[in-house]
């Protein structure tokens, strides 16, 4: 299920203005800053365009792989070598934790049913809107995430939509690797592999997303989610899907699915523009 799904003609990049919507005034944006980030990470895939427009609503369209120059080398690599995939839109699933963050004036820590991290996450789907230019619309955000409860509150008072999720990094018994999962209502997402002791990179290369969409009372949100990390590797092991909802279906039919490089250090920002 989709924001579509959650809530009615309200999604980000996604959901369809109200008829009021030209007459919603100018008002102040929204952010997200997570402070001293520990983890920053994406699943990236394919999607069937059939697939990929089913999460879009009226209006969007998907960009296609061969359109997207902002693929990873391995995605790239197989966009090349096979004019199927060159068809196919890139997706891809997100998560950023930090052990503390700011949502709109508020400071938010995680209690002990959370765990020891504050977690946002993003399904995003290549895709522009009707007018828009290449240089803002490079994503639409089918599903925002969190794992609190507040932050959901905090920011839904913005007229953003979030959904709650489950998220958990435990040690494999009897083994140095460790097990990352989130649970996103029906679909868990999990990766069993060596998290800790492998090599570091230094890395001063800024990180940023660009993204739109039409929140509640039709206003029109321009968002940017920029992060320059001090650290970066890669995240060898074997990554899960499980579940029947469309998340699921949608990784469980790419023909390719990567999960990582990580990165860390520094803050990590999310505006929330009008």
């Amino acid at each position: 299920m989709t924001l579509r799904g959650l809530w009615p003609a309200v999604g980000l990049l996604s959901a369809l203005a109200t008829s009021t919507s030209a007459q919603t005034p100018t008002g102040p944006g929204f952010s997200w800053v997570l402070r001293g980030v520990e983890f920053a990470a994406c699943v990236e895939f394919l999607m069937d365009p059939v697939q990929a427009g089913r999460q879009l609503q009226a209006g969007y369209q998907v960009v296609r792989a061969a359109n997207v120059a902002a693929l990873s080398p391995v995605l790239r690599r197989e966009v090349t070598a096979d004019s199927v995939l060159a068809g196919w839109v890139p997706a891809q699933v997100c998560f950023i934790e930090a052990p503390a963050m700011t949502a709109g004036d508020a400071v938010f820590t995680p209690d002990k049913k959370m765990g020891a991290h504050e977690v946002v996450g993003y399904w995003a789907i290549a895709a522009t809107r009707p007018g828009g230019t290449a240089g803002l619309d490079q994503w639409f955000v089918a599903e925002l995430w969190t794992n609190d409860w507040q932050v959901r509150r905090q920011t839904e008072a913005a007229f953003i939509p979030v959904s709650v999720i489950k998220h958990s990094l435990t040690p494999v018994p009897e083994s140095s690797r460790h097990r990352f999962s989130v649970t996103v209502r029906k679909t868990v997402l999990s990766w069993d592999g060596q998290f800790t002791g492998r090599d570091s990179t230094e890395t001063t290369e800024p990180r940023q997303s660009n993204q739109v969409f039409d929140g509640q009372r039709g206003i029109h949100w321009n968002v940017t989610a920029s992060f320059r990390p001090q650290w970066t590797r890669s995240l060898p092991g074997v990554f899960r899907v499980d579940g029947k909802d469309d998340l699921a279906k949608a990784l469980k039919a790419s023909p390719i699915r990567m999960f990582g490089p990580m990165y860390w250090g520094g803050d990590a920002r999310v505006e929330f523009s009008r």
